[in-house]
């Protein structure tokens, strides 16, 4: 549900009203130009566009001038179709707006939200166009935003996901939303839909409908933090941490706001080697290192401009020991766009509900030495979108699965030393009781930029699990499972909390190997009152046992072909 929201929110914060659109068009005018491989040959093409494929699969690659490519207007309202017999079905196809079509536009608003999208349909499920990132470019249908800026353009780009449509539905939308930057001269440059076609699909007698394409901008504008303080009414008692929501982090405030922008405020425009940071800082300052907490509530949508991270300010008294500063997640919307949003410092991002948007292959979260990808106790995050976005690890970084939290890996993980100075690292996290790690057939795990790429992800099995088969043989290879060793005193082995205990307790047995384990219980006089089976697998294995009915001091017998312990147990009566 929390994917929907997202989307309804991006949407939420564009305008609704015709005439307001930064740029769009409905394809229904034409113009009638020469082939530009052949002028023997005329073609149709939507005013202002051109259709074209190329021989590496790129974008701006060199272009295929074997082949004409044009629209036929579509009875009876002048649609255009593309003809996909025209096309080289092993190859993407691209449909490009000319730069005419952006000409005279005025400059993007700076630090705004802006949702890019086309949508179009095609004749038959056949030809339904490929989702995700495991093509060229990483996109196999989607689009491509060229802003021009102070500098390189930047790319901004948009995956079309798989979702779940209907056999019988033909109808696709590929939206993005992005924010702008500070900078007044930003404008639209380029906006390139990109098609891939299932391969082996023969595509004769069968056409792609194209229905509309828009850039909209925002009519609201976000709520932009450029800095987050802290004081003693931010104060929590309980977790000994401050807690501050992006509502009341917002340097233009005075409205209000859903949709917020974690804003780059460097003098240049930014790059990896250019970042800009977002300061936590506490009123008045501690002399000992805090904990701020910058919290996304339901409701709420989050965008993080390019190369803008969270940090904090230095402690009272020191030039060298920093605040710590965590995203937390607690129900909304983190959109991620554009390239990485760096985590490090012993800082954390902490999920306990909501989404973690990835619009792109690029969209990143970097975690450096000492800090943290947290999952909250009983919460899962879906990391991904159909194969869209990656998770960096660096040397000294780790997931932070609490007890029954979950983790969803459903883009790449990739795991790196993120340091060319140091020699081969691993990396290790913990799985406590209830905990899960699952990837995805859409998942990938590399260690393709580690040092020698020995790197691999070792996994204390304290237990939790993993669910790994849907991964790549050779990417489940690099999944290390350590197992604590079980005691040679089987007794140590077993232990129970609470003990005396009012309706349920936990046991927890430590095995070697997969085994069965027989729980007997017995009364003080020798009558056996209860006996039940459990299957334990290597590591930490936690049960909520059957009990007694009536309250009284009992044994409680625990064995296996590892061992045998009789514990003495008692369950109190109801108050």
């Amino acid at each position: 549900m929390q994917k929907i929201n997202f989307f309804l929110l991006c949407i939420f914060c564009t305008t609704t009203a015709f005439g307001q659109f930064y740029y769009s068009t409905a394809f229904f005018n034409y113009d009638t130009l020469p082939c530009p491989f052949d002028n023997t040959k005329t073609l149709v093409f939507p005013k202002g566009w051109y259709l074209y494929q190329t021989t590496d699969d790129t974008w701006a690659g060199p272009v295929d001038s074997s082949r004409c490519i044009g629209v036929e207007p579509f009875a009876p309202f002048d649609q255009p179709r593309i003809d996909l017999s025209q096309i080289d079905p092993q190859k993407a196809l691209f449909l490009r707006a000319r730069s005419s079509e952006f000409a005279g536009q005025p400059s993007l608003e700076p630090n705004a939200l802006y949702n890019a999208g086309i949508n179009f349909h095609v004749s038959d499920a056949a030809t339904l166009p490929v989702p995700g990132t495991g093509c060229i470019e990483d996109m196999c249908t989607g689009l491509f935003i060229g802003i021009a800026v102070p500098g390189p353009q930047r790319i901004q780009t948009g995956v079309l996901n798989g979702g779940n449509f209907p056999p019988n539905y033909f109808y696709r939308d590929i939206n993005t939303c992005f924010p702008t930057e500070y900078f007044f001269s930003q404008n639209l440059n380029e906006l390139i839909a990109k098609f891939t076609f299932p391969p082996g699909a023969d595509l004769n007698g069968h056409y792609l409908y194209l229905d509309y394409a828009s850039v909209e901008p925002g009519n609201v504008s976000p709520g932009l933090i450029s800095e987050v303080t802290v004081g003693p009414n931010n104060y929590n008692s309980t977790s000994g941490e401050y807690d501050i929501n992006v509502g009341d982090a917002v340097s233009n405030g005075g409205f209000f706001f859903e949709n917020f922008i974690l804003q780059y405020t460097a003098p240049t425009f930014p790059s990896a080697q250019e970042p800009s940071y977002v300061i936590g800082s506490i009123d008045p300052n501690s002399p000992e290192q805090e904990t701020i907490n910058l919290i996304v509530n339901p409701f709420q949508t989050l965008e993080i401009q390019p190369f803008t991270y969270l940090a904090g300010a230095l402690v009272a008294g020191s030039d060298t020991l920093r605040h710590l500063v965590n995203l937390v997640n607690n129900g909304g919307d983190i959109c991620m766009n554009f390239v990485d949003f760096v985590v490090g410092g012993g800082d954390e991002f902490r999920y306990g509900s909501g989404s973690l948007y990835m619009n792109n292959a690029f969209s990143c979260m970097k975690f450096r030495s000492e800090s943290a990808l947290r999952v909250l106790e009983g919460s899962t995050l879906h990391y991904g979108n159909d194969g869209t976005g990656m998770l960096a690890l660096c040397a000294g970084s780790t997931i932070a699965l609490e007890r029954n939290a979950t983790m969803i890996v459903d883009g790449v993980l990739n795991m790196s030393e993120c340091n060319n100075d140091i020699p081969p690292q691993q990396l290790y996290m913990d799985l406590p009781p209830g905990s899960k790690l699952i990837f995805t057939d859409k998942a990938r795990l590399t260690n393709r930029y580690s040092q020698g790429q020995q790197m691999h992800l070792n996994v204390r099995m304290l237990g939790g699990t993993i669910d790994d088969a849907a991964l790549a043989p050779q990417d489940r290879e690099l999944i290390r499972r350590i197992y604590p060793e079980p005691s040679p005193e089987f007794a140590d082995n077993v232990s129970i909390a609470p003990n005396p205990f009012a309706d349920v307790f936990s046991l927890i047995y430590l095995a070697g190997k997969p085994e069965t384990v027989t729980l007997r219980w017995t009364s003080i006089s020798g009558q056996t009152v209860g006996e039940e089976t459990r299957q334990a697998l290597p590591g930490p294995n936690e049960w909520q046992p059957d009990t007694p009915e009536t309250a009284g001091v009992y044994l409680l017998t625990v064995e296996s072909e590892s061992g045998r312990v009789t514990k003495k147990v008692v369950k109190l009566g109801k108050q």
